[in-house]
């Protein structure tokens, strides 16, 4: 409780014993408080430190406990002189730090119209950390290698933030991520925070587009080493945006708005087990794994409560889904 006063529970404890027992000895407090007579020195030091123990006049060695009321009176005023001087310096740093803002925005505005080339890693995750900052409504972005699990969490960390900000997520994925399910369940927490993804055949290149006024792109998305550009040029803008909607408008959605419709690779999977395929053919046809097959059956059959492939097929011509 007091460990923010440099008090912790055993100083505490050494204080209420003697609180309740003024004339104890060393000795005794010790064996009461069952520390050692090094221990007990070194905390005893503390609470005089601290002005809850002061020397007693009668015997210098001895000491007195000073009211609990007058000693924390002194300790939070002393904290609260700590602290006002650190929210002057706060302040100082926060008017610093917008001059630096301010100077940084005049010379973006110079530079608008230009295209910024960058290289280095670190100098596009700033770039990017920054856009992230300062965008107000939307971000919509194109991907083509469907992310790893690793990246999705961090995906996930930074886009809480967004999402308690009001900011709309929009975000494409190549045709090959609708068999992976860690960016299938990523897309469900994201539209249930208001976002959304889908998958296309055509994801020319990674594209983030804040605010449909900034733009960054890969420079040469079949060589990522190249570095990326932000663009802000209106024409450029203009043409990225309508690239954007056309390649969302066409899109699949990788979460049906009704859990009961089917996703894409669902409906091609129950095509090919209506015909009859085996497992293995299956997962040449889609391009996937055999356990992501079966998984993908075992998925489909919990939720049409189905205990056999044959019944699969005869639920799913129920619903017309063959």
């Amino acid at each position: 409780m007091f460990e923010a006063l440099g008090l912790d529970a055993t100083a505490i404890a050494v204080y209420r014993a003697l609180l309740a027992s003024p004339s104890l000895t060393h000795s005794l407090l010790a064996e009461r408080t069952g520390l050692t007579a090094e221990a007990l020195h070194a905390v005893l030091d503390t609470l005089e430190g601290k002005g809850l123990l002061r020397r007693s006049h009668e015997d210098p060695a001895g000491v007195r406990t000073e009211s609990p009321q007058v000693a924390f009176e002194r300790l939070l005023s002393q904290e609260e002189i700590k602290l006002h001087r650190a929210q002057e310096q706060l302040s100082t740093i926060r008017t610093g730090a917008a001059e630096l803002v301010d100077e940084y925005q005049r010379s973006v505005t110079r530079r608008r119209g230009e295209v910024e080339h960058l290289v280095e890693t670190d100098e596009i995750v700033a770039r990017l950390v920054e856009l992230g900052e300062n965008v107000n409504a939307s971000i919509d972005s194109v991907v083509t290698i469907a992310p790893t699990a690793h990246q999705l969490r961090e995906s996930m960390r930074d886009e809480e933030q967004y999402f308690a900000r009001g900011i709309k997520l929009r975000t494409v994925y190549p045709a090959a991520a609708r068999h992976d399910e860690l960016v299938i369940e990523y897309s469900r927490w994201l539209a249930e925070r208001g976002g959304a993804a889908k998958t296309s055949l055509t994801v020319p290149n990674r594209i983030l587009i804040y605010d449909g006024e900034v733009a960054v792109l890969m420079f040469d998305p079949e060589d990522y080493t190249r570095g990326a550009v932000v663009i802000n040029t209106p024409g450029a803008i203009a043409a990225l945006r309508t690239l954007f909607e056309v390649i969302w408008a066409s899109g699949a959605d990788l979460v049906p708005a009704n859990e009961d419709e089917l996703r894409p690779e669902e409906s091609e999977l129950l095509q090919l087990l209506a015909k009859g395929l085996k497992d293995e053919a299956i997962a040449r046809q889609l391009g996937i794994s055999i356990r992501t097959v079966r998984r993908m059956i075992n998925i489909l059959s919990s939720r049409m409560e189905t205990s056999s492939r044959f019944a699969l097929g005869a639920k799913a011509a129920q619903r017309g889904w063959l």
